[in-house]
């Protein structure tokens, strides 16, 4: 493997991307019903388990990719890695 595959395959130099490589489940309360609407790091909705309601992220504009100058390059290799997950 080349050094750039592996750069695209494991980046280590943006510490904001490793939440959409590798995504991190969390819970947050429905404001609906009380159920646990499942999130996962890189989504912004989610939807209730047990109502269906859907729960957008408060902090959407917190993500990296909004601001970063490296967005565009993280944004490349997080489709690529989707692409090949399918």
């Amino acid at each position: 493997m080349s050094y750039k595959e592996n750069k695209v395959k494991n980046p280590d130099t943006c510490p904001g991307i490793k939440d959409f490589l590798r995504p991190t489940l969390s819970y947050v309360q429905c404001h609906v019903c009380g159920g646990n609407v499942e999130l996962w790091s890189d989504e912004d909705i989610g939807v209730c388990n047990d109502c269906g309601a859907e729960w957008k992220r408060p902090d959407k504009n917190a993500s990296c990719l909004e601001y970063c100058q490296y967005a565009d390059v993280c944004r490349g290799i997080i489709a690529s890695r989707k692409a090949e997950s399918q």
